[in-house]
């Protein structure tokens, strides 16, 4: 068995699920419901703040997964997500080559945003990575080419600068064309269209009891030279992966003491210096339950944890399935949007302060 890698305070006892609350001030709304235009099936969204904007994305296809077609949309909105822009496309198949773009991650920086998209030939077959940008026009359609960054590599994470100057992405890769990206990796780059180095979390791609990750979706925490990686484990809780020299190499897996469903989670760090984990927990129910746990300010441990959205939401009309988070601090709030039921683009806002311990 693996060692342990302790994530949550051990002086804090950790919440039964019927003890947890939303964090005070919670709000949520839908950006975008599939099903009206053509394409029924959405999933993995993503959102960025980008020149006092926020952007919003995720993959459509119209019927089922990476089915008949894949493409990237997106909204946007200029109050703080209370209104969202006509949708916009950002990657799709123009020239029908049966190209399916699949999933998206952005990044702002030096007053471009970027947008990178794995191309796939078939359902998680990845061929490669490829990057986006918006143009100077900043119209909705000005979503321009801008080359591949990586073979064989599927981004799950926005990337972060770490404490050597580098870019890095979490995801995963297969281990050539053809094969299934069940590798955990992460893809380090000293600028945003470099060539990035895809670097193995798992360098022969299983697990030390020789079974395989069928999808280690990675997101990943920096804190100066010390990087760690949060892995989708359908074995059971995720797996953790540590890093001492900014992802150049790593160690693990690690087992780890918090319950981390088995789906994709989004990590970081806050401006307060807090560490947060966005994840589904285990509950009645298929990923009927997303909830956010954080540090206090320049600890490691985890030791606060709230609902997120829970249950069918007769609100919002949505729900019970709630997964596939994607997080960003903007303007004094945690901004964080989820699928529900793949048909919906849904996002909770949470102010900053209800996230202190």
């Amino acid at each position: 068995m693996p060692d342990t890698h302790a994530l949550w305070h051990a002086a804090t006892p950790y919440p039964a699920n019927d003890d947890l609350l939303y964090p005070a001030g919670i709000q949520h709304g839908v950006v975008h419901r599939a099903g009206n235009d053509g394409y029924r099936f959405l999933h993995d969204c993503a959102i960025v703040a980008h020149e006092g904007l926020l952007f919003a994305a995720w993959y459509n296809c119209p019927e089922g997964e990476i089915a008949g077609e894949s493409l990237i949309r997106g909204r946007r909105s200029i109050d703080g997500g209370k209104t969202w822009s006509d949708v916009e496309v950002i990657a799709a198949d123009h020239d029908r080559k049966g190209v399916f773009y699949v999933p998206v991650q952005f990044l702002s920086t030096g007053g471009t945003l970027y947008a990178y998209v794995s191309t796939m030939t078939g359902h998680d077959r990845v061929v490669s990575c490829e990057a986006f940008r918006l143009g100077s026009s900043g119209a909705l359609s000005d979503w321009v080419p801008a080359g591949t960054i990586a073979p064989l590599f599927l981004p799950n994470a926005a990337p972060v600068r770490a404490a050597d100057g580098k870019l890095l992405m979490a995801g995963r890769c297969a281990a050539r064309l053809s094969q299934l990206p069940t590798i955990p990796a992460v893809a380090r780059s000293t600028t945003p269209l470099g060539e990035w180095e895809v670097v193995r979390l798992l360098p022969r791609g299983v697990l030390p009891d020789g079974r395989s990750l069928k999808y280690p979706e990675t997101t990943l925490i920096a804190e100066d030279a010390n990087v760690t990686a949060f892995v989708r484990n359908e074995h059971g809780f995720a797996l953790v992966f540590l890093s001492t020299d900014s992802g150049r190499t790593w160690r693990g897996p690690f087992e780890q003491d918090m319950p981390l469903g088995a789906a994709k989670m989004c990590s970081g760090i806050l401006s307060t210096g807090q560490r947060y984990i966005v994840f589904n927990t285990p509950s009645h129910g298929y990923r009927g339950l997303l909830t956010i746990a954080v540090s206090r300010s320049d600890e490691p441990e985890f030791c606060a944890v709230w609902k997120v959205a829970h249950g069918f939401s007769e609100a919002l009309w949505c729900g019970p399935e709630w997964s596939y988070p994607s997080a960003v601090e903007f303007d004094g709030t945690l901004f964080i949007v989820y699928t529900s039921e793949k048909h919906h683009c849904v996002m909770a806002r949470i102010p900053m302060e209800s996230l202190l311990v």
